[in-house]
């Protein structure tokens, strides 16, 4: 079985010599024509976006499932559909499938895509009864498509496109099989990370905010030694989103700054690896907000608010996060948190209030104990007043105020709100990866064929010219020998 009957036992090399093809007495040879018996799915693009609140493995509880979404041909002959997850098979659900199209007399004319969603659930706890052999697929079926990232990651090779996106370790490699009733089709998924995006002033608490996010569902009691020893990292996964640490923004280069963050911006929408999907403003309750003034608009407006502006532009959304909430005194706290959601004409729903990092309220003996410190004593006077005053302070112990310790608070409902704002936007990211990824394999394809078509004119010029050689050489043979008898009958009595 083969897609193009012409090329059947070289049947196309014999079109191309019609009076070799009447010489030799085959010109029936053109009239066989072979009809397509069996049609076979094909996946053009297989992708897919890592669910929010993603831990380890898909399907477990109170998580979303994985999302793939199946771009191709001949779909609607899929009877069933498996997916594999780091090796491990998992229960698949469809959940939108393609109706039959509409059959023409022309079967050229049949191009037309169909899109395809599956659920990947929880793993099995056995393979399924038809398992795939993949290594048994390529050799016996050639519909099977060759080009797909399955293979290569079988090889270790990957997909190129794949290694630009971020993803997390367990969703590295994810397999998608559409089997119809003769044959499979597989392909590799592309996972992609939404980003999100920190953007502040200098001190603003970005990168405390980073690791507290990142932290967040470590132990608690431990949580201020891992922040503390834990070097400063630009990115990281966290709840099946990527947070994106910046440099503060230098307010003495504002319009380059600008500028800058514009490219960047568009640069996400030119590579949606690199897109930016929300941006978190933060801002420290204790800071000034800075203000810049334009002979246009009377009223002073925040000076990050032209960095908003270029986001609101193209569409991307944005929250509000207020750091540092307990440097406020708990009676002008209110009034200063609505200051901060004026400014930046924010709403209550989309602002989140924020300690990203224990705060401490040192007591009287550890004021003491610091300025102690710092007044340059040396550890041996230290120890001598410890043993002096050690009566004196075992008396006064139970009596001292202790040192208060302000935990995190937060950050969880911080997370949460960008979960709600990116839900909000999911379908539209499903729909832009997947057209992305189909633009790039159609351009893949393109030129892929005018590869081959490039290959095959230079075989047929040079068949025809081997061909042309050779009834010359034919030719000239017999004029030779025409004459070379005509010369020897003269010679004779």
């Amino acid at each position: 079985m083969n897609d193009i009957a012409s090329s059947f036992l070289g049947i196309e090399q014999w079109q191309q010599f019609p009076l070799l093809q009447q010489w030799l007495g085959l010109s029936a040879a053109g009239t066989v024509e072979l009809g397509h018996i069996v049609e076979s799915p094909v996946i053009l693009t297989a992708t897919s976006i890592v669910p929010l609140g993603w831990n380890s493995v898909p399907g477990e509880k109170n998580g979303e499932p994985l999302k793939v979404d199946i771009t191709g041909s001949g779909l609607h002959l899929c009877t069933l559909v498996h997916a594999q997850v780091n090796g491990n098979w998992c229960s698949t659900t469809v959940e939108s499938f393609p109706s039959a199209p509409s059959y023409s007399s022309n079967y050229e004319g049949q191009s037309e895509l169909q899109k395809m969603r599956v659920l990947v659930g929880a793993p099995l706890k056995r393979p399924p009864m038809h398992q795939i052999v993949l290594e048994s697929l390529m050799p016996m079926f050639p519909s099977i498509d060759s080009d797909s990232a399955n293979l290569n990651a079988l090889h270790g090779s990957g997909s190129v496109d794949q290694d630009n996106f971020i993803h997390p370790e367990n969703l590295s490699n994810v397999l998608i099989f559409c089997t119809s009733d003769f044959t499979t089709a597989c392909k590799q998924v592309h996972v992609r990370t939404r980003r999100v995006r920190l953007l502040g002033l200098e001190g603003a608490g970005k990168t405390t905010l980073l690791k507290a996010i990142l932290n967040k569902g470590r132990n608690s009691a431990n949580n201020t030694e891992n922040m503390i020893l834990e070097a400063d990292v630009p990115e990281g996964i966290a709840g099946g989103l990527c947070y994106c640490d910046s440099v503060g923004v230098n307010l003495q280069e504002l319009n380059m700054e600008v500028s800058r963050f514009k490219d960047e911006l568009w640069l996400g929408i030119r590579d949606i690896s690199r897109k930016t999907d929300l941006i978190v403003l933060v801002h420290n309750l204790s800071h000034n907000i800075p203000r810049y003034s334009n002979s246009n608009v009377s009223q002073q407006k925040p000076a990050l608010s032209l960095l908003l502006d270029e986001a609101k532009s193209l569409g991307i959304p944005w929250v509000l996060a207020i750091t540092n909430k307990f440097s406020v005194s708990a009676h002008h706290q209110k009034a200063a948190i609505d200051a901060v959601m004026h400014a930046y004409q924010a709403s209550p729903i989309t602002t989140g209030v924020i300690n990203s990092y224990p705060y401490v309220m040192p007591s009287v003996a550890s004021a003491s104990l610091s300025w102690g410190s710092i007044s340059g004593d040396s550890e041996r006077n230290m120890g001598a007043q410890k043993l002096i005053f050690a009566p004196i302070n075992f008396v006064r112990r139970p009596f001292q105020k202790k040192e208060i310790v302000l935990p995190v608070e937060g950050v969880n409902s911080l997370c949460q709100l960008a979960n709600r704002v990116l839900r909000s936007n999911e379908e539209a990211s499903f729909q832009e990866f997947a057209r992305d990824r189909l633009v790039l394999e159609l351009a893949r394809e393109n030129a892929m064929s005018i590869d081959a078509s490039k290959d095959s004119q230079a075989k047929a010029t040079s068949l025809t010219a081997a061909t042309v050689g050779a009834s010359l050489g034919a030719g000239l043979g017999i004029v030779l020998a025409v004459v070379m008898g005509a010369a020897s009958a003269l010679r004779k009595p």
